[in-house]
């Protein structure tokens, strides 16, 4: 009776090992996992990478375009099997100091025809501007008015 519980036992036992070992090797085999990435991207799609790949991994093999915004992301978080990321667009309403004509100009907050025009000339005789603050050389423009349109404005 003894042996067969004995038996029995180790029968059991030998089942249950084999059974964590066919998990474990299960588990080893699933080294990579599957992401899709789209939107502003030179090669969207679905990547395998290996587990515990980085977002900054996917970006590197999809590429991305001129026009892609990644600051909402972390670039060393870590993706996850069938996560899907979306890359949005760099928003372009800034408007460039170096580069505006007349009527863009004239949109910045408390900026008329004058001192657009005074911009601008003082563009073609100084080249452009080398920083934003630089715009306060132009006449017209002063602390006040700078810090009212600086967020509006990029070189």
């Amino acid at each position: 009776m003894y042996r067969r519980l004995i038996i029995i036992f180790i029968a059991l036992t030998v089942v249950f090992i084999n059974s964590i070992n066919i998990e474990s090797e299960d588990l080893n085999e699933d080294r990579f996992i599957k992401v899709e990435i789209k939107g502003e991207v030179e090669r969207p799609g679905i990547y395998e990478l290996k587990l515990g790949s980085s977002l900054q991994d996917l970006f590197l093999k999809a590429g991305l375009t001129k026009d892609a915004d990644t600051s909402q992301y972390s670039l060393n978080s870590i993706l996850h099997n069938y996560q899907v990321i979306v890359v949005g667009k760099t928003r372009n309403d800034l408007i460039s100091i170096n580069t505006a004509d007349l009527d863009e100009l004239i949109r910045l907050p408390g900026i008329g025809p004058g001192i657009a025009q005074r911009i601008i000339d003082y563009r073609k005789t100084y080249g452009s501007f080398n920083n934003l603050e630089e715009l306060k050389n132009v006449k017209g423009i002063g602390n006040g008015k700078f810090s009212r349109i600086k967020e509006y404005i990029c070189l």
